[in-house]
């Protein structure tokens, strides 16, 4: 990776506490699941400590609304924020997990809809813009 860029390289839906991809994430009736955010960054941004703003966005796919409002986090490449050396570098890392509520719980409003998420990763000044998609999912 170019030492002064940075990428949002995967978005996953998984039950909660799990980290493996589910396409049904609140099944068979949990009232949430997790968003899992994986991004990486060059040797040179990864720990200088710039600002970025993580937006995260869901997509009811069933009926082309918002289900719930966009999640929006001033974040920095640094260790706070998640980001470390990938192995020996000198490129770095992030893994992100959001715990998710469904509005109405398993078997409410949204059950049977199929979402999907948008994130994206705008740095203080623009210099730095990445987007990723989930896969979609339906909701239980």
């Amino acid at each position: 990776m170019n030492a002064n860029d940075a990428a949002l390289t995967g978005l996953t839906t998984a039950q909660a506490g799990s980290t493996v991809a589910d396409p049904a994430p609140n099944a068979p009736a949990n009232p949430g699941f997790d968003l899992i955010l994986h991004a990486a960054a060059g040797s040179a941004l990864g720990s200088c400590g710039a600002r970025y703003t993580l937006t995260i966005s869901a997509i009811d796919l069933t009926t082309a609304t918002q289900p719930w409002p966009a999640r929006t986090c001033r974040q920095a490449f640094d260790p706070g924020h998640g980001w470390a050396l990938s192995g020996t570098g000198p490129d770095y890392q992030c893994r992100q997990t959001f715990p998710v509520t469904v509005p109405g719980g398993a078997g409410g409003p949204l059950a049977g809809h199929v979402l999907q998420y948008v994130a994206s990763l705008v740095s203080h000044g623009a210099q730095i813009v990445s987007i990723i998609q989930s896969h979609p999912f339906v909701l239980i």
